[in-house]
């Protein structure tokens, strides 16, 4: 499996973490991916299986981690259940186009950055202070508070855009759609049983860009032992989301 070297770093940053079963969901998803790579030209339905898997197995860790460190809510995460591992990187995509819609064009880039083996977010900003180009470095790295008048955002437009762009009759009903995808590939139903899948070359990929995703938010909450605002937030919208609690006073965008 070819990785970036900033991935390769964070490989290694995750080895060198103690070991819990948070941590060892990571290296299990990335074994995953490695054994999923060797099965492409034998049985394309159980590489498709394993990257599932590793996507699966990501969640479930960054859940445990959010649930080990007593994050408020946390309690309410399931890390057993498919449709909520699902949802991990569904929302990870809804937050990512929330800050896209919101940002592009005031913060020229945003980057994860490794400082001595600790992951932190790099703004190249748009203002200019003594001449030059601002660089903010928050540190803990999530400790951002993204906010509308005090209130929270309920990234309702971003999901509402996403279950059109799919079909779906809502979030839910997406979210259960993706979490079927792995029964399909495996059991029989009515109009018969599974046929070896056909891959595209963007598949593999794909499935790793999400496990990668997810590392870098695990190594970005892992070594900070305080509650970090966007993290909490992010908590609560994605249970919001999968109406799993009922968030009171969000900013509704039109």
């Amino acid at each position: 499996m070819k990785l970036l070297d900033f991935d390769n770093k964070c490989v290694e940053i995750l080895n060198d973490l103690p070991v819990v079963k948070s941590r060892n969901c990571f290296r299990s998803a990335i074994n995953h991916l490695n054994q999923a790579e060797k099965l492409f030209e034998i049985d394309s339905s159980m590489a498709a299986f394993r990257c599932i898997t590793a996507e699966e197995e990501a969640a479930t860790g960054l859940m445990l981690l959010l649930q080990d460190m007593q994050y408020a809510n946390a309690v309410h995460l399931k890390p057993r259940t498919h449709a909520h591992k699902v949802a991990v990187i569904v929302f990870f995509s809804i937050l990512t186009q929330f800050l896209e819609d919101h940002f592009k064009g005031s913060v020229y880039e945003l980057s994860v950055v490794n400082f001595s083996g600790r992951l932190l977010i790099k703004f190249k900003a748009e203002m200019i202070i003594n001449g030059e180009q601002a660089i903010m470095i928050p540190d803990p790295p999530l400790n951002i508070e993204l906010r509308h008048e005090g209130q929270k955002f309920s990234f309702r437009k971003q999901i509402d855009d996403l279950v059109e762009k799919h079909g779906q009759s809502s979030i839910i009903a997406h979210i259960k759609n993706l979490a079927n995808q792995r029964n399909k590939i495996l059991y029989a139903s009515h109009e018969g049983y599974p046929a070896e899948i056909q891959i595209t070359d963007k598949f593999f990929p794909a499935y790793q860009r999400r496990v990668f995703a997810m590392l870098r938010a695990y190594l970005m909450i892992q070594p900070y032992p305080v509650i970090q605002p966007m993290v909490q937030d992010s908590i609560d919208a994605f249970l919001s989301m999968l109406e799993t609690i009922n968030l009171d006073g969000l900013h509704e965008e039109f």
